[in-house]
């Protein structure tokens, strides 16, 4: 038994090494994020760890509480109202998002470790958000709770995680406020993070009781990316294009700037690349 917890161990070791050797990883979203992605060798490595950890389910630790925050739907104006943004946030456009829950925190280190019994962050801190996670990893973090809990976790769809950054789609230009000089008490950013990553909920919420989406960490959603989907999106509980090469990443991290942060603001990324600022938020 220690045997396989020393190989998981090791693995971690390795993968963390890959990951911050990686380069910037660019999409049509905007500049590069830090942290790059996997090659083949890297998702072979990921895949060792999955079977290693499955291996050892018997010792996978109790799961621990996490807070779900029921959202009331409704409609609002999605997209760049303030027209400051990026074309790929325009047109504004009326959209209808069902009642659903949010999770107030990103998923920790701790909450990832006890579904998947490993951790591959470089210096743990149980009370961060997990990161250097692709978007398949994610979706299977949420296979592997849901059969423990019995529940139906998912990734919040694009829309749904906006109109929740907006505090019910209210124009807010970040979670939690309109002003910028009011930034720092709502966000982990550049000006302020001093190049870490930070614990959950060491920021104040936004009125609906969310932390941290603007800032600290990147949040994968559901949707694929589409560049003009603003276009022809539907209106009823709209989710992005049938494919693509680029899932849809959201808020910003530690090392961004307000701009990148700001509750409209969109960037693609490819669902098998990582970053150390990229981790995500459930949704049911």
């Amino acid at each position: 038994m220690l045997s396989k917890i020393f190989r998981v161990a090791f693995i971690a070791m390795v993968l963390q090494v890959f990951v911050l050797s990686a380069s910037y990883a660019a999409g049509p979203g905007g500049a590069p994020i830090p942290g790059g992605g996997m090659d083949d060798e890297d998702a072979a490595i990921m895949e060792e760890m999955q079977r290693e950890a499955e291996e050892k389910a018997a010792e996978v630790k109790e799961i621990p509480p996490f807070k779900m925050i029921f959202v009331q739907g409704g409609c609002f104006e999605m997209g760049d109202f303030a027209g400051v943004g990026d074309p790929d946030e325009r047109p504004v456009h009326e959209v209808c998002v069902s009642d659903y829950r949010l999770a107030e925190t990103e998923v920790t280190q701790e909450l990832w470790e006890a579904v998947m019994g490993y951790n591959a962050m470089g210096e743990p801190d149980m009370q961060k958000p997990i990161a250097r996670v692709t978007w398949f990893w994610a979706t299977r973090f949420l296979e592997q709770l849901n059969e423990r809990t019995g529940g139906f976790y998912r990734l919040p769809s694009e829309a749904e995680w906006e109109y929740a950054a907006r505090e019910g789609g209210k124009e807010m230009a970040w979670s939690g406020t309109d002003d910028d000089n009011q930034l720092k008490k709502y966000s982990w950013f550049e000006d302020n993070s001093d190049g870490e990553l930070h614990r959950v909920k060491e920021r104040e919420p936004n009125a609906l009781g969310f932390y941290d989406m603007s800032g600290n960490v990147w949040e994968w959603v559901d949707d694929y990316f589409g560049f003009d989907f603003y276009k022809e999106s539907p209106k009823a509980d709209p989710y992005g294009p049938d494919s693509a090469n680029w899932k849809v990443i959201r808020g910003g991290s530690y090392v961004e700037t307000p701009h990148r942060t700001r509750t409209t603001y969109r960037h693609a990324f490819e669902p098998t690349r990582s970053s150390h600022g990229l981790g995500f938020r459930l949704a049911e």
